[in-house]
Parts: C-alpha cells; sequence; structure tokens
C-alpha cells in the first residue's frame, strides 16, 4: 500500500441527488511527469470525517491492458478538493 495523499485534478459527474461520481484524475508525480487515470468501476463511497474535515472515501479500480489498480480517492467537502490518498494494490 502506498500513500500519496497528492491533490488531483478530477472529472466528476454529479446526478440529480447530488451525489459525485469520479471518471478521471490527473495529478503530477515526484519526477514532476503528468498521469491521466480513467476510473473503470467505483467500488465503494463511504462519508468520513478526516482530521477533523468532513469527506467522501471513495474506492475506485482503474485498467489498463491487462493491468488492474485499486486506489482510494477522498473528497474534502468544504474545501471542494479531490487528494488520491493512497494506492490500494
Amino acid at each position: 500500500m502506498t500513500t500519496f495523499n497528492t491533490p488531483v485534478e478530477m472529472i466528476a459527474v454529479c446526478d440529480a441527488e447530488g451525489r459525485l461520481q469520479p471518471l478521471r484524475f490527473r495529478f503530477e508525480d515526484a519526477a514532476h511527469q503528468s498521469h491521466i487515470v480513467r476510473i473503470s468501476e467505483v467500488l465503494s463511497v463511504k462519508e468520513i470525517n478526516y482530521v477533523g474535515m468532513h469527506c467522501y472515501l471513495y474506492i475506485c479500480r482503474a485498467v489498463s491492458g491487462e493491468r488492474q489498480t485499486l486506489f482510494e480517492l477522498r473528497y474534502l467537502v468544504k474545501a471542494h478538493r479531490w487528494i488520491l490518498f493512497q494506492l490500494l494494490s
């Protein structure tokens, strides 16, 4: 498990009830290279408090070729920011 806690640029959709669904995001690694991740499936969504901040925790899967990656994204409600929190596999 690799922890990033990295801010990301997110493309998401919002349904009629106000629920967000992430579609793809872009982030910059330590070598300053840009990466785009297309989310193939949202496995779970959970409302949490993280360090006193109201957030939504998303466990997502991305598929690239035959390789699957699970990762945790967090949406910080008050700050309106998305964070790539950690890779799970």
